[in-house]
């Protein structure tokens, strides 16, 4: 650690200490632009699905995941590059808040490439449909380690909100309004925690 970030993470400690509490997590950033981003590309799949949109014979749904993955790269190298440099981030909550969503997201591309290898191979169209719920219950694990963790008891109301939209999530899985809910679910469970976060910044700390 750097004399400049020592020197930083002191300031830290102090506007907490001023403000009575224990240090916020980081990741209310990455919170919010997951909820927004993964609601918006649902909704859009369930304008499709339900032809509101023109699908151009199929092309329009791979337009959009690909559009989703283009932003979210970059979103997530922009976000990671504004936190690189934010004071508290050696905290034992906000590591433990990185080690436990990372873990999360290598477990989401495992779901999501296992479902389209199986809309591949076995030509199953509806495969995608079964990562919807398991994401879910995934947010709502991390959500619940990560108030452990970081004593943000509130988040735990979050993980059940998570749990009970995997369930109905995953028992109607192929229906088009799914996809509406998962989006709904989305911004709920994230989306709302990540403006939550961002608004329990320190405020002497920019």
């Amino acid at each position: 650690m750097t004399r400049d970030e020592l020197a930083s993470d002191l300031a830290y400690v102090r506007a907490m200490a001023e403000e009575g509490r224990h240090a916020p997590l980081l990741g209310g950033s990455h919170f919010l632009f997951w909820g927004v981003l993964n609601a918006a590309t649902y909704l859009l799949h369930w304008a499709l699905l339900e032809g509101l949109i023109p699908t151009g014979g199929g092309a329009a749904f791979a337009f959009l995941w690909a559009g989703y993955g283009m932003i979210a790269a970059i979103g997530m190298t922009t976000l990671r590059g504004r936190i690189s440099d934010k004071p508290g981030k050696s905290s034992l909550g906000v590591r433990a808040e990185r080690a436990i969503w990372a873990g999360v997201s290598i477990a989401i591309v495992a779901i999501a490439l296992g479902c389209i290898a199986r809309m591949v191979v076995e030509n199953d169209p509806l495969a995608p449909n079964n990562i919807m719920a398991p994401v879910l219950a995934l947010f709502g694990a991390a959500l619940m380690a990560t108030a452990m963790l970081a004593r943000e008891n509130w988040l735990n109301l979050f993980a059940m909100i998570a749990y009970a939209f995997a369930l109905v999530v995953g028992a109607f899985a192929n229906a088009a309004w799914a996809y509406l809910v998962a989006a709904a679910a989305n911004f709920i469970v994230l989306a709302i925690p990540g403006f939550i976060l961002l608004r329990r910044k320190p405020a002497a700390i920019v």
